[in-house]
């Protein structure tokens, strides 16, 4: 960069103040979720208390990783027009061990969850047996222990990279994350279909299903690209990143949550639509589940939250360019998402007589709750680690006079 250049940069904040009000609404999420969880355990609900930890730690672990794959992604279609943005979904990264840690530990409440993880269900059941090899707790720990590892490692070189630009400038760091970004997105898309299998659809051990991979990455997808708005909506209506984050910057990642908005609806249709006209019982046995014991009216409404409402109200051109509007479907969006772990998990607990009854997810939510505020803590921590801007990269020029 040019010091003509370097000195027509708009003022760069040295560090993005945290608001003390985030800060402690992130500790006072944590108590609330530690308390819930506590409550549950002591009360002897072990099952509702490791139903509500796996979706916590699996809506957290999600927007973590998703934080690495957003810069991926960016980095390899050149979009410069995201640079100015670059320091959110890096921070979000910063989550993705504690967290991936975080999300082991459901391991110890495995007997509670998985129906796999009883050794006399498993000799049995014939389907079981046949699956034993791959589900089993110490293939879970290698695998998804596995996955945590490369996904650090990956955050490590590209963040670093990113990093190091911002002390030695140049264009080699950015040759550096774009290689690394090509071969990370190839090895995550691997690693996160395990961990999905792992955490979520082995849960109904017996339900088979070649969609949902895809479906659990749009979710993360959605739900991490909904946060990166959330976060820059609220730093353009603070003012704090003026002159290089801007309406125009706001509407082109309105339109990447409204594009997975309409993903996440073809991919959830498809799904269920492929069940239904096949009409293969290991197969319909998901969704007559969740027409079952109470679960339809949860289910119904999981289009409305995470479909109907965002995309109806991003349709206008000012809806993806205005903070006021983008917040609140933002706030909807990661709502939607637990609400759809939260159908994901809760009817796949208990078979026969003991099948799992609708209820409010009072201890869920709150659980879930839990994890968001330990995810702010790690994210706003990570965030105030560094430089606001990448000011020596090589696309800032370009992302500093973007118009949409």
């Amino acid at each position: 960069m040019s010091a003509s250049h370097a000195a027509a940069l708009p003022a760069v904040p040295d560090r993005l103040g945290v608001p003390a009000m985030v800060t402690m609404a992130a500790a006072a999420a944590v108590v609330i979720g530690g308390a819930a969880l506590a409550w549950a355990f002591s009360s002897g609900a072990h099952t509702l208390a490791w139903s509500a930890y796996l979706i916590g730690a699996f809506y957290a672990l999600g927007l973590g990783v998703f934080g690495l794959v957003w810069v991926a992604i960016v980095n390899l279609a050149g979009g410069t027009w995201a640079v100015t943005m670059r320091r959110v979904p890096e921070a979000m990264s910063a989550w993705i061990l504690p967290g991936g840690v975080l999300a082991l530990l459901v391991i110890l409440g495995a007997p509670s969850l998985y129906e796999w993880a009883h050794p006399d269900v498993v000799s049995a059941n014939e389907l079981l047996t046949h699956k034993a090899p791959f589900l089993n707790l110490r293939m879970f720990a290698i695998l998804v222990g596995a996955s945590v590892l490369v996904w650090t490692g990956f955050r490590a070189l590209i963040v670093g990279a990113s990093q190091r630009q911002d002390r030695e400038g140049g264009i080699g760091a950015t040759r550096t994350m774009r290689t690394a970004s090509g071969a990370f997105l190839v090895v995550f898309a691997i690693t996160f279909s395990i961990s999905a299998f792992y955490f979520l659809l082995s849960l109904d051990a017996h339900w088979f299903s070649t969609m949902f991979a895809v479906l659990v990455f749009t979710d993360a997808a959605q739900t991490g690209t909904a946060f990166v708005t959330l976060v820059a909506a609220l730093l353009v209506s603070a003012g704090a990143l003026r002159g290089f984050l801007n309406d125009n910057h706001l509407h082109n990642i309105g339109k990447m949550l409204f594009a997975w908005t309409g993903f996440w609806a073809y991919i959830y249709f498809c799904q269920f639509m492929l069940i239904w006209y096949a009409n293969i019982p290991e197969e319909t046995a998901y969704f007559l589940r969740r027409a079952s014991n109470g679960w339809l009216p949860f289910l119904l409404a999981l289009p409305a939250l995470k479909f109907a409402i965002p995309f109806l109200v991003m349709i206008p051109r000012d809806a993806k360019r205005t903070p006021g509007r983008l917040i609140p479907v933002a706030v909807l969006v990661m709502f939607a998402q637990f609400w759809e772990l939260y159908l994901m998990v809760g009817p796949a607990v208990g078979e026969g007589e003991g099948a799992a009854q609708a209820h409010l997810p009072v201890v869920e939510f709150a659980g879930t709750i839990g994890f968001i505020g330990l995810f702010t803590l790690v994210f706003t921590w990570a965030l105030s680690r560094c430089t606001p801007v990448p000011v020596k990269d090589p696309g800032l020029a370009a992302a500093l006079h973007y118009h949409s």
